[in-house]
């Protein structure tokens, strides 16, 4: 036998309200927390490899470079590329810094870049040297060899990036958080 309170017009409103609110407010939650903070991608290229392996599904923090904060050396973003499809790459040059590429090694303002990430025999390109502009970064693929990076066209301009890969979520075995490297 219900009680009073549960009978009650009140005690009707009540848990009628609480059935749809909470729904309500949840749905709405998720979609704020899947379309401003976070989101999910998918590797298509070997170019962040062995980083990223072609079927990695990663998480993408999008609201990381929101207000005060601004990309780091070191950190794995995403942005909208030349032909518009999204790109991953790894962020070497900040703006102002001069980057070289000499015979597979990267100096950042003349010092030699160490790159952990980087496996294999260095890809022996012509050296190249770039200035990259305030407002920009200058990024490249952790697979020199397969990568269409800042090397092939310029820096990317900051309000370009999409946001900031932060961990492998599938396939299981390969789950990670993905910290940027501290050079």
């Amino acid at each position: 036998m219900p009680d009073a309170a549960s009978s009650s017009p009140r005690g009707r409103a009540w848990r009628i309200a609480m059935r749809v609110i909470v729904p309500v407010v949840f749905a709405a939650a998720l979609w704020y927390l899947f379309t401003e903070v976070v989101r999910f991608g998918y590797v298509v290229s070997s170019s962040m490899e062995p980083t990223l392996q072609v079927g990695d599904y990663y998480t993408l923090r999008v609201d990381a470079y929101d207000g005060n904060n601004s990309p780091q050396r070191g950190e794995i973003v995403v942005y909208s590329g030349p032909d518009g499809a999204p790109y991953v790459k790894r962020v070497i040059g900040l703006g102002g810094e001069m980057i070289e590429v000499w015979f597979g090694h990267v100096l950042v303002n003349g010092q030699r870049l160490r790159e952990p990430y980087v496996t294999g025999v260095p890809v022996m390109e012509p050296p190249r040297r770039a200035y990259v502009p305030p407002g920009t970064v200058f990024v490249l693929g952790d697979n020199r060899e397969m990568s269409e990076d800042s090397r092939d066209y310029g820096p990317v301009p900051v309000d370009r990036l999409m946001g900031r890969v932060t961990k492998i979520v599938w396939p299981r075995q390969r789950v990670r958080a993905l910290k940027p490297t501290q050079y």
